[in-house]
């Protein structure tokens, strides 16, 4: 018999379009985001930004402006990493930061309401490293993943649903229809960028407090920065022994629970469950820990991962129990017909709007080129103990796509405490100006979170502990002076200025701390009194 004579040899490439296709309805079904949950993520994602930037307003002199205490010759002439750029540097006085702030706003508007959302997408993010890169000392966790969730939205469809686009877009009687599952290299990125920040997290939480003695979550809620009333109340009620639990608790969430994203089988409920840990573990953080907007944060962006199947059944049967179905679809009904007599009319013949996600070859080759270049990235941070160095790495650092992700790691600190600040007075008195002129005392407060004014205070206090950043603690107290003398005049007024840190160490296994400590971190003659505001 004659051998069978083989067919021609199909390319490789061919082969792997041919795999993808087939394949394509079970990733789609499996692994795509559903447009509803991008849309409540958009919409939250536009919130966040618009508090983040009336939060930074409140300070905007002291953290943005040359009056303040990172003027633009320290930061630019070494304080600052070269490679974080920022618009904000081009102005140091209140006028030029407002003006930025203001069209910061708008685009952070735009992508509230999903008008013109690419562009909003865009801009926001270039706005958000900007004004993060004109101050390093008040930055969190928090701007890490609002900034690295801004970023990988400019690759996902968030104005598929409730958006002013869609409504625009649906106008035209060819429109075609809006999926309710989308899939591309870059939802995948956004819901993976999620997912490997937390994994990291929990490799590098690699010490005791974590594994062998299980007592992080009780050095936490020890922490006089962090703490608020109801985590004291756990801290003084809940036995050890469930605290341990609880902090192993976390540890798993965050090693294994991003796997349940990948789960093929039973895919709505793993995801549904898997959305609703972590939200419900950023609460916890929330009820128990001062931590700024870092909580909201986190919750908002698992958002996008709820499947069809969380609002096909478990929301709408919700809604429709409270009666909020119907009453919600005749308000966007009314709505979208708002919008869409304050829009121009189409013109005739005109052609039909493009689909809702149709990303072009060279999109999809600049997504796949920054997942594998940001995930090298973020593998060297997770060997490196979250950082990132060298020059391969310096456009990562560039787009600011690189965080640290090791929040309490590898262990929570052990040690905390506050502020006192010391002035003197023309008339021979002493104040404390950090607490609105209150008499100096050096007793514990009441509730330490209560003495750091606000979350940006409070990271910007911690960070001038370390050494490194000593240099700017003069600037600091000359800013304090100068705020002070200008709403004062005569012997009201300040000449001199000290500051220290009370620390105390926790005490583990009981409860409680150690004895407290007085640390000097700085004395400074106060400038030239300023001309008090005229009201």
């Amino acid at each position: 018999m004659n051998p069978k004579t083989p067919g021609p040899k199909v390319p490789l490439l061919q082969r792997l379009r041919a795999w993808f296709r087939s394949s394509q309805p079970f990733i789609l079904e499996n692994y795509g985001l559903d447009t509803r949950a991008l849309g409540v993520f958009r919409i939250c994602l536009g919130s966040m930004l618009i508090y983040d930037l009336a939060s930074r307003a409140t300070y905007m002199t002291a953290h943005y402006t040359d009056d303040g205490f990172m003027p633009r010759d320290k930061l630019l002439g070494g304080w600052s990493n070269p490679l974080f750029y920022s618009f904000h540097n081009w102005g140091g006085d209140l006028t030029s930061q407002t003006l930025i702030f203001c069209v910061a706003g708008v685009f952070a508007l735009m992508l509230l309401v999903g008008f013109k959302t690419r562009i909003a997408t865009i801009l926001s993010y270039i706005l958000l490293t900007s004004v993060q890169g004109r101050n390093y000392l008040i930055l969190q966790g928090g701007d890490d993943i609002l900034r690295v969730m801004v970023f990988w939205s400019m690759f996902a469809p968030l104005a598929a649903r409730f958006s002013v686009d869609a409504v625009l877009r649906a106008r035209h009687p060819e429109a075609s229809p809006v999926p309710l599952r989308v899939v591309s290299v870059g939802t995948l990125a956004l819901a993976g960028q999620l997912m490997v920040m937390y994994l990291v997290s929990g490799i590098l939480k690699s010490g005791p407090a974590w594994h062998q003695n299980g007592n992080a979550i009780s050095l936490a809620i020890h922490h006089h920065t962090f703490a608020t009333p109801f985590g004291i109340f756990v801290r003084e009620n809940v036995p050890e022994s469930v605290l341990k639990v609880l902090t192993h608790s976390v540890l798993g969430l965050e090693l294994f629970g991003p796997f349940l994203f990948f789960i093929p089988i039973k895919t709505h409920l793993f995801r549904t469950l898997q959305a609703f840990a972590f939200i419900g573990f950023h609460f916890g953080l929330f009820l128990t820990m001062n931590l700024g907007h870092f909580p909201w944060v986190c919750m908002l962006a698992w958002l996008m991962v709820l499947p069809s199947w969380f609002w096909d059944v478990p929301l709408k049967r919700v809604l429709s129990a409270l009666n909020l179905g119907s009453r919600l679809e005749s308000a966007s009904r009314s709505l979208a017909e708002k919008i869409r007599s304050l829009a121009p009319r189409l013109r005739p013949g005109s052609a039909p709007p493009p689909p809702v996600f149709a990303p072009k070859r060279w999109a999809i080759a600049l997504s796949v080129a920054l997942v594998a270049y940001i995930g090298a990235g973020t593998v060297y941070a997770a060997d490196h103990s979250g950082n990132v160095e060298g020059k391969a790495f310096e456009p990562l650092l560039m787009l600011r796509m690189s965080a640290n992700w090791g929040m309490f790691a590898p262990n929570p600190p052990s040690e905390s405490g506050w502020f006192v600040f010391v002035a003197k007075q023309k008339g021979g008195g002493q104040i404390d100006p950090w607490r609105y002129g209150e008499p100096v005392t050096f007793e514990q407060p009441e509730l330490p979170t209560t003495t750091y004014r606000v979350e940006r205070w409070r990271k910007f206090l911690d960070n001038i502990m370390n050494p490194r950043h000593a240099v700017v603690r003069p600037y600091f107290l000359k800013w304090l002076c100068n705020d002070w003398n200008e709403e004062h005049t005569g012997n009201e007024q300040i000449t001199e200025i000290e500051f220290f840190h009370m620390v105390q160490s926790v005490r583990w296994p009981e409860k409680g701390y150690g004895p407290l400590r007085k640390v000097a971190l700085g004395k400074q003659r106060c400038p030239a009194q300023k001309a008090a505001k005229a009201f």
